[in-house]
């Protein structure tokens, strides 16, 4: 494409005048695509493949489709702002192509002075997918909204919610060969799986809030990404929120 400069020599002085601030935005813009500057929200940076998008547009030139990122009061969550946001970010591996996030919705549930109080109803896995994945190394808490108390013999297994209604949560040891956790689920109860990262071991369940607040790993495949841009800057840049 020719320089604005000489483009501007063809054209009458008033036509120069209104063109020449759009096209040398133009010419930033471009320029931008390959000197995408990392990021910094809260303590997370946010780099190629991921952008910082706007919360009121998801329009940006400095990663890829699927990566979007909102900085929103200093935190950074993944997923388009019309979207909704979807999961916080905590922190992103990017030489293992993995990220721990933490699905905090599913914490305004647990609300003990709200007669609405229950245990998630939707699985944190809905929300997954391309080019995320879960990471085998998660492991899984099962919450139940029950419409009467569980056998005794069923209740041995289970953590009552601070809720106190007939919602549980427990602990999945494993999942069948087909990655259903239909042995957990209960007659005359409603399911939902959430991933968490917990330890090595078993997991304690009544740590429940915890375990979701600190999260469960992701991952992307790094060779199925193009190449990184050119002359990438090294410079943060504080991400407005």
């Amino acid at each position: 494409m020719a320089p604005p400069a000489l483009l501007l020599f063809f054209l009458s002085p008033v036509m120069a005048a209104l063109l020449l601030p759009r096209m040398l935005a133009t010419a930033a813009e471009a320029q931008g695509e390959e000197t995408c500057s990392p990021v910094l929200c809260g303590n997370v940076t946010i780099q190629f493949p991921f952008m910082i998008v706007q919360e009121q547009a998801a329009q940006t030139k400095c990663g890829w489709a699927g990566f979007q990122v909102v900085c929103h009061d200093n935190t950074p969550f993944l997923g388009y702002y019309r979207d909704g946001y979807q999961f916080q970010i905590l922190n992103i591996s990017y030489n293992t192509g993995s990220l721990l996030v933490a699905d905090v919705h599913k914490l305004t549930d647990f609300n003990p002075s709200s007669p609405r109080c229950h245990a998630p109803r939707a699985n944190s896995t809905t929300k997954v997918g391309p080019p995320f994945s879960i990471s085998p190394w998660n492991q899984y808490l099962i919450f139940y909204n029950c419409e009467k108390a569980p056998a005794p013999a069923q209740r041995e297994q289970l953590v009552e919610t601070i809720c106190r209604n007939n919602t549980f949560v427990r602990a999945a040891e494993l999942s069948d060969k087909s990655g259903s956790y239909g042995p957990y689920f209960l007659e005359g109860c409603g399911a939902s799986v959430v991933p968490v990262l917990g330890a090595s071991g078993k997991m304690n369940a009544s740590r429940y809030e915890d375990l979701i607040s600190d999260g469960f790993l992701l991952t992307w495949q790094l060779s199925s990404l193009p190449p990184l841009p050119p002359q990438m800057s090294s410079k943060f840049i504080p991400a407005s929120s």
